[in-house]
């Protein structure tokens, strides 16, 4: 469940940076609509979740929810592989930061940064899972 809501969200994102790009349709132009666009994302995101979470927990018995220790592991790594990721990232851009950018070049590069480190971080524990850590 947590990867559909991931990939879910990464879709949603996905779409927002194919607006930015020109693709489909037009892009937010203000920070209010830059904003607000975020806010209904994260807004569905947490909607989700809880509602996934109580069809978790009302589906099946609760032994089998809880995760043993080679995914706790995989986890853990995956996690600190998308951090460095988004740490060495943000490093980077404030070099292109000292060059004329505009603050929504800004704002996008950042949540392109975190949906990029989120990438890394579900690509890397779905690897370490399959190899079983």
């Amino acid at each position: 469940m947590v990867i559909l809501l991931s990939g879910g969200l990464l879709l949603l994102l996905g779409w927002h940076f194919a607006t930015v790009f020109g693709y489909l349709g037009t892009a937010p132009e203000t920070r209010t609509d830059f904003f607000i666009r975020l806010g209904i994302f994260v807004g569905a995101l947490v909607v989700l979740s809880i509602v996934s979470a109580s069809v978790m927990i009302k589906s099946g018995n609760e032994d089998e929810l809880d995760p043993d220790e080679r995914e706790k592991i995989a986890e853990l790594k995956a996690e600190r592989n998308g951090s460095l990721f988004v740490t060495f990232s943000l490093i980077v851009l404030l070099w292109f930061i000292l060059q004329p950018m505009s603050p929504m070049a800004i704002a996008n590069s950042i949540l392109g940064i975190i949906c990029l480190g989120e990438v890394v971080k579900i690509t890397t524990g779905l690897l370490y899972l399959r190899k079983s850590v």
